[in-house]
């Protein structure tokens, strides 16, 4: 029973094979390759489905030396995928001749995606570098990122990104790179530039009215981060009334009330240096006035010793209506 089981088994994988077979030599779809080499590949075809492996190998490969560009190449390794292990060394020659024939970034995409399909993972890594060599401008890396993002190749989206961080010199760049991390969902570049964007911001003022620019990517903890560097950095109380209200506007109570209780101190300082200098003013105003009156008693006196003063010489200096009373005894 087992043996009929057994035979039953290997008639199933027998079936599955030439099926498969049959639909690589049948199918051809728009594939770029001509005819003559359609041909040529049925015909290896044949001797694959029959398990000659060794004849049907340099048949291919003659059909591969005829190829000029990436698509046939791909399209001679995808002819042998049925056949799995037996022609892994072919798949392989045809992937590295793609890769030698590649003109611009899509045909690196197609290799880099077909060589990690097939686990050629050194060969798609060749093919990922060359791409990310090739984008020179911040531009070009972020259109590589859009296109890698598309096709699911994440590590070559987030290779460009790297690249293009590096290349960011404004304020203005900087958030564009942001939103360009949060279209292709690369979030720990996305909070790296923002993080980055608030170290380089020291003025509170300006730390505040760069919140309402952050509070679109919802990063909360990054909110709080740089509200906490704008209350530290903070100097005059309408930067702090500026802090209390994008506070309230992003919902943390704890920190509008800590900016409230700076305002209210803020202005009560504003009130005691206000009374204070006005004291100084009314003081610096008396002294002066005392200052001129005691001058102007003294060149009085000095006339008077002179001889160009009142004629009566027991005639006694002139008192301040407000100076005290001497004789008054108290």
């Amino acid at each position: 029973m087992s043996e009929k089981k057994e035979q039953i088994l290997i008639s199933a994988l027998l079936t599955i094979i030439t099926c498969a077979a049959v639909e690589a030599k049948s199918n051809w779809g728009d594939s770029p390759l001509p005819k003559e080499a359609r041909t040529a590949l049925d015909r290896a075809g044949s001797s694959m489905k029959s398990g000659k492996y060794v004849k049907a190998k340099p048949a291919i490969l003659a059909v591969l030396s005829t190829a000029n560009d990436v698509p046939k190449c791909l399209a001679i390794a995808q002819f042998t995928e049925p056949y799995a292990y037996p022609m892994l060394d072919v798949r392989r020659q045809c992937v590295d001749k793609a890769l030698s024939l590649c003109q611009n970034s899509d045909d690196y995409i197609l290799v880099a995606l077909k060589s990690r399909k097939y686990q050629f993972y050194e060969v798609t890594r060749q093919a990922i570098g060359e791409l990310i060599k090739q984008a020179k401008t911040v531009p070009e890396l972020y259109d590589l990122s859009r296109k890698a993002q598309e096709v699911s190749l994440n590590d070559l989206s987030h290779l460009a990104m790297e690249k293009a961080y590096s290349g960011l010199r404004t304020e203005e760049e900087a958030f564009a790179f942001a939103d360009h991390c949060k279209g292709v969902g690369l979030d720990d570049l996305l909070r790296k530039a923002l993080k980055q964007i608030i170290d380089d911001e020291n003025e509170s003022g300006a730390l505040a009215d760069m919140a309402l620019k952050i509070e679109k990517y919802n990063m909360r903890d990054l909110n709080r981060y740089l509200l906490r560097k704008a209350l530290d950095n903070c100097k005059t109380v309408p930067d702090m009334e500026a802090i209390q209200e994008v506070a309230r506007r992003l919902n943390e109570p704890d920190v509008m009330e800590r900016a409230h209780y700076y305002v209210k101190k803020g202005k009560v300082l504003q009130k005691i240096k206000a009374d204070q200098a006005e004291h100084q003013n009314r003081l610096q105003s008396w002294r002066e006035a005392n200052d001129q009156n005691q001058a102007q008693q003294e060149t009085q006196n000095a006339s008077e010793r002179a001889g160009f003063g009142s004629s009566n010489p027991q005639s006694a200096p002139s008192v301040p209506a407000d100076a005290p009373n001497a004789s008054s005894g108290y």
